[in-house]
């Protein structure tokens, strides 16, 4: 138990010590004798092109291969990685026949034989996929999880704010929102007055305002309606 505590440590000073997150899945892969890994996170809620981070150590050729085909509309490991909550092995997944022949592409591309992702929210609903691959199959890679698993999902969450950090620094740009401030913004942006909300929420109506107000205070906002508009930038609510 000890040497793997050890190992975790030196995982999270991997992270923490690396130039940058390409640098830090690259020596991850190293540490844990995996032959791949890939950070991926799908939506940072501030950029207005909210174009996705990902980085790889994938094969130049698989990466190209993966474009020029399309198949980041295909890719079952994508679809479900940003729709489950929990950690997957990719030999669990299920597969069409367009699925299917992405993945035995992808190992003839030295993707590797077996998968495993694991899903990242937090608590700003930014969602992330951390995934990393090997050669190892069968039960021989079924023992690597069970083993390794949970130090790699506590590597996931350190690589997840690494990446915030390289894009935008050490100031989180999104406001740190609780769930009934964000549920009262999102009925105020449906046209519910304090009272209705009161009502649907099934708190008092000083109750609500005081988490109306928090929230505006949050979002940096002189007023509610600039409030509830810039939470819809930023994707916190969808009206």
């Amino acid at each position: 138990m000890e040497e793997k505590n050890d190992l975790l440590k030196v995982a999270y000073d991997a992270v923490e010590e690396s130039g940058d997150v390409q640098e830090a899945i690259t020596r991850i892969r190293d540490l844990y004798g995996l032959h791949h890994c890939v950070f991926h996170l799908g939506q940072t809620h501030v950029d207005t092109l909210d174009r996705p981070f990902v980085k790889t150590t994938y094969p130049d050729a698989w990466v190209s291969r993966y474009l020029l085909k399309g198949y980041v509309i295909v890719d079952p490991v994508a679809k479900e990685g940003f729709l489950r909550m929990l950690p997957f092995n990719w030999q669990d997944l299920e597969y069409g026949e367009d699925q299917a022949e992405m993945m035995m592409d992808a190992v003839q591309y030295d993707v590797g034989t077996s998968g495993y992702s694991i899903p990242i929210i937090d608590r700003q609903a930014r969602r992330s996929l951390f995934s990393v691959t090997s050669k190892l199959g069968g039960d021989e890679w079924k023992e690597f999880i069970e083993m390794n698993g949970p130090e790699l999902q506590e590597v996931a969450h350190r690589v997840h704010r690494r990446a915030l950090e390289e894009i935008f620094g050490e100031v989180d740009p999104m406001p740190p929102l609780g769930p009934r401030e964000v549920e009262c913004l999102t009925w105020t942006a449906r046209g519910k007055e304090y009272t209705v909300i009161a009502d649907i929420l099934g708190l008092s109506g000083h109750t609500v305002r005081g988490y109306l107000k928090s929230a505006r205070f949050k979002l940096e906002c002189a007023t509610l309606p600039q409030a509830v508009a810039k939470a819809v930038a930023l994707k916190i609510i969808t009206p």
